[in-house]
């Protein structure tokens, strides 16, 4: 193909009329005009590949807000792609200089998103009819030119794809090709290789993975539940994953004791909940199994898999009575979200969009493979299918939505799959080489990528996540070789056809929203998507109708149809009409606790409109409070108690709890410092820092030392937050006990965050003074505790621990030379403080 330098014809002034044009409409932060020359805010490092052109490309990525970085509309403000990369020997080799600009495609100037539409036209390139020839509007140094950029003829995606498609074979096939080049990573990613290569049904393949399914199964496991931050969640359970497809598929029983290991590990390690952290659960205090996750708290990441893993070893025939309890729990735990939202970080609140970088697709593949539990598996498949522009957002990157999207969908069936790549379809063409490989595009997300193996810029993987690996298992789903992929599977959670394209429409419905009517937003309030319910919500309260529309949402509110009341409930919230206050302060004690979240989440965004009703939001909090044990498995942790104490604690009361009568005061408090949530149970901390007055302090004292001396056992990442609160309100007051809390919050404090806590905590007890040497051997045992911490791997060696210790020790020397001796106040004994 000639150079593209003697094809150059003189529109250049054309587009420049274009470019400006457009940004006279866009906010001050407008992408350069790099057909000018301008770079501001371009960054080479951070760059999109370019499809199988052998391109890689600067694309202006707008100051986008949270709903367009989750939506994946990134990129929506961008007209041209600067080349910053021409791989040698590609389709582009020889046609496409770097610093060239894309502007257009078959002759005409972008008018929507560049990376999207360049991701289309490869779609359409590579069918037979258009012989692989890529059209490209292309600007070199002011001049600008029709190109084209010859492709691999690749056909067309049949309607069902990956099933049943030509292409989507071809394209697993190349990949395969690259795949099995790769060396078997030998962590946990390596499981994930394995898989991929063991899904594709290719026998040619199986000495390399038995090498390494036996290489993670030695004669040996030196397996324990241990309280530790050492990440055997995730890998004990994607090497369990890895070796049960395995052995369901080849019968090696060279590997099933690693099996039967590493399954009854991870049930053993389990939390009261169901959950896992970076490591197993802690010990209860009576030295008991199933205890909370330590400091850092639960990791739904890591404890999907783990939960997985347990399930495919009750597969494989391991038998333990500690296998059926955990997965039972974790069916608990996970069930909870199903018409709530999506599986979020931790023991949270329910992530509000479509899906939380692959934790629905997980939780899909959770209860798809069990079999038994259609509503569970259908809910979090159809949530899956509806999230196929989620897929480029997530905690510290994107990866795990990669691997487990298309397999998410896939639990709700092949439609359910085929309609997800369907929409997805423009990013897995953009993020496919021309060698059949794929690239994991995320650096751009949290930094400059690094140079890979190929010479192409940008992250090649996800910290070590093989994208070739994510792709094939994607591709493979049609071979159903793997559980994960659809062996197996018990058709009757797959989704109807009418489900996968309601899931479909509910995807976009945040950009639709605008264009429907009232009544279709009424309508969308009872809609099978919690999503699109809050979207309807803030969106029907935007419309001048909707404050002549309360009675009407009141009635919905107090109907029959659960999602309907949910959504009226937020709408009232998003208006702030003081007319629905009395509806709402009833809801919060409804039956249908979800019902009391909107109810709570209403009163709070309404301000101080809701000022009036805050004796009964005290009323409720103390009437809807619920013993943290036997666990309440339709709230497990006690999230609607801790909604409704944020709305009042760090809502109506947050600055001031003037003039509220005591009488519920006191009993609110109380009730809120015994929620089974830490995060819950911290909505305290400005209530009890700045706003009681001794005498409160007085009545409340037992209580307060009580939020010390005993932690929350969920969301315990938020669990020291309300012990410090309290902890500095009693040495304030100078209580006696506050010495003993001091020392015993210490000790029980966890790992996470203590290097800086612990400092903190030692500087409350110095001002003890000479009154605090009763303590000093009790710090001695801590610098001990410290120390031992660090050998058994529960927290890291080095810097961080000496700060620790050097605290401690600091605190002893200042506790020994002391002389003052302040006035100490004493607690009245409860039975229920322990450690006194």
């Amino acid at each position: 193909m000639k150079d593209m330098t003697g094809m150059f014809f003189c529109v250049a002034a054309a587009v420049l009329v274009v470019s400006s044009s457009a940004r006279a409409a866009k906010p001050p932060q407008v992408p350069p005009d790099l057909v000018k020359g301008e770079t501001n805010g371009v960054e080479r490092a951070k760059t999109y590949n370019l499809g199988p052109t052998g391109l890689r490309g600067w694309i202006y990525t707008k100051p986008a807000t949270y709903l367009d970085s989750v939506q994946g509309r990134t990129t929506t403000d961008s007209r041209q792609i600067l080349v910053t990369h021409v791989g040698t020997n590609s389709p582009a080799y020889g046609v496409m200089q770097t610093n060239d600009v894309i502007i257009g495609l078959n002759g005409k100037l972008f008018d929507s998103d560049a990376r999207q539409a360049f991701g289309r036209a490869i779609t359409e390139a590579e069918k037979t009819a258009n012989n692989g020839l890529l059209n490209l509007v292309c600007c070199r140094k002011g001049m600008t030119a029709n190109i084209q950029i010859r492709l691999k003829v690749m056909g067309s995606y049949s309607d069902t794809a990956p099933y049943n498609c030509p292409k989507s074979r071809m394209i697993l096939i190349n990949a395969c090709r690259v795949l099995e080049q790769e060396k078997i990573n030998s962590g946990m990613w390596g499981s994930v290789q394995c898989l991929a290569l063991l899904a594709t049904g290719h026998t040619n393949y199986l000495p390399k993975i038995r090498a390494y399914a036996r290489s993670i199964a030695p004669s040996t496991l030196r397996l324990n539940s241990k309280d530790r931050m050492d990440m055997s969640s995730w890998d004990w359970g994607y090497k369990n994953l890895l070796l049960c497809e395995y052995y369901l598929i080849t019968g090696d029983k060279e590997v099933l004791h690693a099996i039967s290991e590493y399954t009854i590990a991870l049930a053993k390690g389990q939390s009261l909940y169901g959950t896992y952290g970076h490591g197993m659960s802690a010990l209860t205090d009576e030295g008991e199994l199933h205890g909370s996750i330590p400091a850092y708290g639960a990791l739904n990441q890591a404890g999907l898999i783990a939960n997985l893993a347990v399930i495919m070893g009750k597969k494989c025939g391991v038998q333990h009575p500690e296998v059926d309890p955990a997965i039972w729990r974790a069916s608990k735990f996970f069930s909870y979200y199903v018409g709530k939202g999506s599986i979020p970080y931790g023991e949270h609140m329910p992530w509000p969009y479509h899906e939380n970088n692959g934790k629905n697709a997980l939780t899909a593949l959770l209860f798809a493979i069990q079999g038994n539990q259609p509503a569970s598996a259908q809910f979090f498949s159809k949530m899956c299918t509806a999230a196929y522009a989620n897929r480029e957002y997530g905690h510290t990157g994107q990866g795990f939505s990669y691997l487990w999207g298309a397999m998410g969908a896939n639990a709700g069936g092949p439609a359910a799959a085929a309609a997800f790549m369907k929409e997805a379809r423009w990013h897995l063409d953009l993020v496919r080489r021309c060698d059949g490989s794929f690239t994991y595009d995320g650096g751009e997300q949290y930094g400059a990528g690094k140079t890979d193996d190929n010479t192409y810029f940008g992250a090649s993987s996800y910290y070590g996540l093989s994208p070739n690996a994510c792709y094939v298992l994607s591709y493979a789903l049609p071979q159903q070789r793997l559980y994960i992929t659809g062996k197996d599977a018990n058709k009757s959670n797959w989704l109807t056809r009418k489900d996968v394209d309601d899931a479909i429409v509910s995807g976009r419905f945040d950009v639709d929203r605008d264009r429907k009517n009232v009544s279709e937003l009424v309508a969308a309030l009872g809609d099978w998507s919690p999503i699109v319910r809050s979207w309807a919500a803030e969106e029907l309260a935007e419309r001048p109708e909707s404050k002549t529309m309360v009675p009407q949402l009141i009635s919905l509110a107090e109907g029959t149809n659960p999602n309907v009341r949910q959504g009226a409930c937020e709408t009232l919230g998003c208006i702030k009409s003081p007319e629905a206050l009395p509806v709402l302060v009833r809801l919060l004690k409804h039956e249908d606790r979800w019902l009391r979240v909107k109810a709570a989440n209403a009163l709070k965004n309404m301000g101080d409109v809701a000022r009036p009703v805050l004796p009964g939001m005290l009323k409720a909090v103390v009437d809807t409070a619920e013993p943290i044990k036997p666990i309440v498995w339709d709230d497990p942790f006690q999230l609607t108690h801790g909604e409704l104490a944020d709305a009042l604690f760090q809502g109506l009361m947050r600055n001031s709890i003037e003039g509220i009568d005591t009488n519920l005061l006191y009993p609110a408090i109380k009730a809120v410092a015994g929620n089974a949530d830490g995060r819950a149970r911290g909505a305290l901390n400005n209530t009890l820092e700045k706003h009681l007055k001794l005498e409160d302090i007085e009545v409340l004292a037992p209580d307060i030392l009580a939020a010390v001396m005993v932690k929350a056992p969920a969301d315990t990442m938020f669990g020291n937050s309300i012990r410090m609160s309290a902890l500095k309100v009693l040495v304030k007051y100078r209580y006696r006990e506050g010495m003993r809390a001091c020392v015993h919050f210490a000790k029980t404090q966890g790992g996470h965050g203590s290097e800086n806590r612990t400092g903190e905590i030692m500087k409350l007890l110095m001002t003890y003074g000479a009154t605090a040497r009763g303590e000093i051997q009790g710090l001695k045992e801590l610098i001990v505790q410290f120390n031992d911490e660090c050998n058994n791997r529960k927290f890291p060696k080095g810097e961080l621990n000496n700060r620790r210790i050097s605290a401690v020790e600091n605190a002893i020397k200042a506790i020994e030379v002391a002389v003052d001796q302040p006035e100490l106040r004493s607690i009245a004994r409860r039975k229920n403080v322990s450690g006194l």
